[in-house]
């Protein structure tokens, strides 16, 4: 093989990786995903991490087009989703009880009695789930048609109706108290 049969070979093999778009704590995302037929970017990640130590996941936020206005993300109608990827061993109820308190901060009193049922329905997705390990990716899938599928485990779940639960959601990371303020910031990079 000449060198320069060799250096094509090369390139082309480089050329048929899957783009990594990102590397946070070790962990790998994809650039691009694609979500009930639609591909998303990724708009950015971070890592949400406890006292400033301690790892819980790595996050990344897709979207049909990047952005950095968190209000107009959660507001969208176009599909999105958000990636947790655990950097530990988490009890779902743990991890239920700290999806409940990002709504609660981030969510009027009026709009979260509107949505009590549905997380009423995330409390018995994550009751059947008992706990994420390390490794394990929890996929959270925002439809075009209001509707959000939880996936833990490359298990999807049943899908919770409403873009108010979705825009609830979303608020976790990206709302005026978010979860952490520069976990925001990292998902907002665009």
């Amino acid at each position: 093989m000449t060198v320069k049969q060799w250096l094509a070979v090369l390139l082309l093999s480089v050329a048929s990786l899957p783009a990594m778009a990102a590397e946070v704590a070790g962990v790998k995302l994809d650039d691009k995903v694609n979500v009930t037929g639609t591909e998303l970017a990724l708009n950015g990640a971070g890592v949400r991490s406890r006292f400033g130590l301690a790892k819980v996941y790595v996050a990344g936020l897709y979207l049909t087009g990047k952005s950095k206005d968190a209000e107009a993300i959660i507001a969208s109608k176009q599909t999105r989703r958000v990636v947790l990827v655990m950097k530990r061993d988490v009890e779902a109820d743990k991890m239920l009880d700290a999806f409940k308190e990002g709504i609660v901060a981030n969510t009027t009193g009026p709009e979260l009695a509107a949505i009590q049922p549905k997380i009423a329905e995330m409390e018995k997705i994550f009751k059947a789930v008992r706990e994420v390990k390390e490794g394990d990716v929890i996929l959270l899938d925002f439809g075009s048609d209001g509707g959000t599928r939880i996936t833990v485990r490359n298990q999807a779940k049943e899908v919770i109706s409403g873009a108010d639960f979705q825009a609830a959601l979303l608020r976790i990371w990206l709302g005026k108290k978010p979860v952490q303020d520069e976990l925001k910031k990292a998902l907002l990079e665009g």
